[in-house]
């Protein structure tokens, strides 16, 4: 490990150390996942002869080559000599008698040549990349090639160096010499970034970086302090103090943070930038890698600072040439903590000033800097003590001590910074008690913006659900993230009872944009076996950024226009909702202490709340007598004979054709109310499924008496007993769920067949299997069971059209059929309120493509009816 790592002969691994150092470089591949054509290669210099063109991955069996590069189109290539941190000369491959195949290779061995050329035809930034391709692979001096793509952009091709020894560079600093700074922090009010230029000018001691939050936007994202330059770390400290101080008071709210370290929001880099009126060497710059920027690393926060080390400005050896000096940028902000911060700069003052005593003996290895980039700090924490002994054996250590021990100490206890909190309690300085309200604001990408033609900075509506609120337009900050999402401010979601967790979708039109959608799922607590049906829904709506909450007629505050619901995440107060589902369910016996139908009626009329099943559709579906009436039109030979019972010829004329039938209440539901007749030689048996008694009777008059009383208490039908196919002694029924698309189309989701030993479906004791495992066994021959399958789904289809003709449009509904002993299909029931199946048979996939669908059709009924998706 302590000998110098040589890579010469190694061009894959110099091309991943490269490109893990965030150089541009060429692409290594992979030939069994990448797209071809791809560049066979050989280890070693074997002047461009090794290079292939491979077409496909067959061909990479066949070939010898020891890796693979992704295919470029290189206009133009240059050769740098790059001499520690300065460029001597540039020669740019001019043909003679240039050789070409499939790809151009620019060297003497294919007829090219190297003409120098003036330094300022090659832009300073390919200069830079040059210097820190050479810089990051350990050599000293060498030549790098790079290449020029279409677009103006330079990636290195190649390396080759010269020598990795230090020659000239290694001389002692100057003393005195001045130790400077800028360093960024940002602003989070109630967890989400506030821009800097909400309190900051631009320029001044504390102004905001050049980086803003969106294009022309004029909204800054970072803060920058700009101390004086000075003479002694603890004078900068001092500096540095006094700028943070005077920021707090700019910004004098308890509500609002100061957030330092690597990365305080995603995507945005917090520097560290240290300022040296020294000339940059290359001894000086492996030093502060090395002896600064690798302890470090041991304390910072590993999930944020290996994202900033893959950042322009992260990383080793990150430095810009200044009038002063040079400015060193590869540190993340290091104010997190008074007492670290000096810490961090005496260190910083004790290696600039001893780095010629300071050998980097394992900065290039690729473990380490790959342990790096990585935030491996076990691996890190390996080198500590050689860092360590030899910082401490410098002469500047013993002025330093008590400042640098604090340093020493977090790494040797393990203790990483906590970039979540507040810097300004970190440097005891008082916070006032007053809270900032950033005001109604809806944050929105440009992309979206201009979708949707809304201006930043105009004033606009903005409605979720039934609540609508004026709001301000701003720019999204992490539109480079995620260009189709959009953030609301704490007071916004507050006005219109958002929660803070949810991301919504957004549409517009005229003045009023529009959140959503909110779907509201009306049920009777417990919940009990829809739970899990709930929670699914709350799941899928949640990726396709829909809101969904469960709530019961006693969680509506009419007054208020507010709903308390229960969502994934807990309960929460709410906005009425833009649709409803209705999942009521009460089989209670005690009364609510409310109607439910005017419930409805009030949410449908008052509140313009559609509903995915109107109540209409209850009212027609729980009227077994009006279903039979509207089907009978059309569908006359999928329905059981049916009569209203009105008296005792009914019943016995019914039970004379068939000898068994069913007395059914005009409204019950789950068997409630059901009876069973069956005509026998020794008399009438009469079973309650209700109960489950059996009532014997030797004279039709005892029956017919039975009869006389049990319909002047609630209105019965009379329906003619079905003998159904049968299969393991259980009679077989089909659910057919259908749902509407998005584009109101009527789909066949599923079919589940329903098993039971009883005469009617019983949940207790109903089994759910697939239907072709069912039909397999009916129907053996495959084209007879394809055509029974169609069938019923034709007949499903049908009397679903018959129903929506009727009662107008809705979204879901489950029609139960069966077979019976003569190979008819006929219609047993249409449930409006179906239980959803698939999961009891363990068709997960249907189960979500009905969720889904569902949620799609929700979503057609707002004003998302129209919108892309």
């Amino acid at each position: 490990m302590k000998e110098r790592f040589w890579i010469e002969s190694d061009k894959e691994l110099m091309l991943q150390i490269l490109k893990l150092n965030n150089v541009p470089v060429i692409e290594v591949m992979d030939p069994r996942t990448c797209v071809y054509p791809i560049v066979g290669r050989r280890f070693g210099n074997h002047n461009g002869k090794d290079i292939s063109v491979i077409h496909l991955m067959e061909q990479t069996l066949e070939s010898e080559h020891d890796f693979y590069t992704k295919l470029y189109s290189i206009d133009k290539e240059y050769r740098l000599y790059v001499d520690g941190l300065s460029i001597k000369k540039i020669e740019r491959a001019v043909a003679q008698q240039a050789i070409f195949e499939e790809i151009s290779i620019r060297t003497a061995a294919y007829g090219w040549e190297w003409e120098e050329v003036d330094g300022d035809q090659v832009p300073l930034e390919w200069h830079m990349v040059a210097i820190r391709a050479l810089y990051v692979t350990g050599y000293t001096k060498g030549y790098v090639k790079l290449g020029i793509l279409a677009n103006e952009r330079a990636i290195v091709v190649d390396i080759n160096p010269v020598s990795m020894e230090n020659v000239d560079d290694t001389e002692e600093p100057k003393i005195p010499f001045t130790i400077g700074a800028d360093i960024e922090f940002m602003l989070s009010c109630d967890q989400e970034l506030l821009p800097a230029s909400t309190f900051f000018p631009i320029e001044g001691d504390i102004g905001c970086d050049d980086r803003q939050i969106e294009k022309d936007s004029g909204e800054y994202a970072l803060v920058e302090i700009r101390p004086e330059k000075a003479d002694s770390p603890d004078e900068l400290h001092h500096h540095i103090k006094q700028l943070i101080e005077k920021a707090s008071t700019m910004v004098p709210y308890q509500n609002i943070e100061f957030r330092s370290g690597s990365m305080p929001f995603n995507g945005y880099q917090c520097g560290g930038h240290l300022h040296f009126g020294l000339a940059p060497s290359l001894s000086l710059l492996r030093a502060l890698d090395h002896y600064l920027a690798i302890p470090i690393a041991m304390i910072e926060e590993p999930r944020t600072a290996k994202k900033r080390r893959r950042t322009t400005h992260g990383g080793i050896g990150r430095f810009r040439v200044k009038s002063y000096g040079f400015e060193y940028i590869s540190l993340s902000s290091m104010i997190l903590e008074s007492k670290l911060t000096k810490s961090i700069l005496c260190l910083a003052y004790l290696v600039a000033r001893h780095h010629h005593e300071l050998q980097a003996d394992f900065l290039f290895h690729p473990n380490i800097q790959r342990a790096y980039y990585h935030a491996n700090i076990p691996v890190l924490k390996k080198l500590w003590q050689e860092i360590k002994s030899k910082l401490l054996a410098t002469s500047s250590y013993l002025k330093f001590k008590e400042e640098i021990d604090y340093l020493i100490e977090m790494i040797e206890h393990g203790r990483e910074i906590e970039e979540s909190s507040d810097i300004r309690k970190n440097w005891d300085i008082t916070v006032p008690n007053a809270s900032y309200d950033t005001g109604l604001i809806i944050n929105i990408p440009k992309k979206m913006r201009e979708k949707f033609h809304l201006k930043e900075g105009e004033q606009t509506f903005v409605s979720a659900g039934k609540n609508i609120s004026p709001a301000t337009i701003h720019a999204y900050p992490f539109a480079f993230r995620n260009a189709d999402t959009i953030q609301l401010s704490k007071s916004l979601r507050s006005e219109l009872n958002l929660p803070n967790n949810w991301i919504p979708k957004l549409t517009a039109r005229g003045s009023v944009i529009t959140l959503g959608p909110i779907i509201g799922i009306l049920a009777k607590k417990p919940f009990d076996r829809q739970t899990t049906y709930f929670q699914h829904l709350f799941k899928l709506a949640k990726e396709k950024q829909m809101f969904v909450y469960v709530f019961e007629p006693l969680d509506i505050d009419w007054d208020k226009q507010v709903i308390r619901g229960t969502t994934l995440d807990g309960e929460g107060t709410f906005p009425f909702p833009a649709v409803i589902y209705d999942r009521f369910l009460f089989r209670g016996k005690k009364k609510l202490g409310y109607s439910i139908d005017e419930i409805r009626v009030k949410l449908q009329t008052i509140h313009h709340i559609p509903f995915i099943n109107p109540p209409a559709l209850f009212q027609l579906t729980g009227n077994k007598w009006s279903t039979f009436q509207l089907l009978s039109k059309e569908h006359e030979a999928y329905l059981p004979e049916t009569r209203l019972l009105t008296g005792a010829n009914n019943l016995i004329e019914m039970l004379n054709l068939y000898g068994e039938v069913y007395l059914k209440p005009l409204d019950g539901s789950l068997s409630k109310g059901l009876i069973r007749v069956i005509r026998k030689p020794s008399g009438i048996s009469l079973y309650e499924f209700n109960s489950s008694t059996v009532q014997e009777f030797k004279q039709m008059d005892d029956l017919i008496l039975f009869t006389s009383s049990l319909i002047q208490k609630t209105p019965y039908l009379v329906q003619e007993g079905i003998r159904r196919k049968r299969i393991d002694g259980k009679n077989i029924e089909i659910r057919v769920y259908m749902q509407k698309s998005q584009k109101k189309n009527w789909l066949r989701t599923g079919m589940v067949t329903r098993l039971t030993k009883e005469e009617v479906m019983n949940e207790e004791f109903e089994e759910n299997v697939r239907l072709s495992k069912v039909m397999e066994v009916l129907y053996p021959n495959a084209n007879k069971r394809r055509y029974r399958t169609n069938e019923l789904a034709k007949a499903a289809k049908a009397i679903v059209l018959t129903v929506e003709q009727e009662i107008g449009e809705f979204g879901e509904i489950a029609v139960d059929l069966c077979i019976d002993q003569y190979e008819s299909i006929k219609l047993l029931e249409v449930n409006a309120k179906p239980d959803n199946l698939f999961s009891q048979i363990k068709a997960y996939k249907l189960r979500t493509i009905a969720a889904n669908r569902l949620l799609d059709y929700a979503a057609s009924l707002t004003e998302y009816r129209n919108e892309e998706r």
